[in-house]
């Protein structure tokens, strides 16, 4: 495997990481800025409401995405296995 190979696919795996994270962050940063915006109209400053509102969206967006997350690692997976036995034999 030469190294513009290997940087390749490197930088896919960078991809695929940010890709499978994305739920997850989005999820929390819209939440975030949601529950901010109500404290700030309602007055609330307890910033334990944030973490539990954003503690159970985001529980619930890895439990609906995990198998979508897991199908693209798999496919990652399995597409670097094929690679490295190819240059293997």
């Amino acid at each position: 495997m030469n190294p513009d190979e290997l940087m390749r696919y490197a930088s896919q795996a960078l991809i695929v990481s940010l890709i499978v994270s994305a739920p997850a962050v989005v999820s929390s940063t819209v939440t975030g800025l949601l529950v901010a915006f109500v404290q700030a109209i309602t007055s609330l400053q307890d910033q334990s409401i944030a973490y539990g509102i954003k503690l159970m969206v985001v529980s619930v967006v890895l439990v609906v995405s995990a198998e979508w997350a897991g199908m693209q690692l798999l496919n990652f997976s399995k597409t670097l296995f094929v690679v490295a036995f190819q240059h293997v034999q």
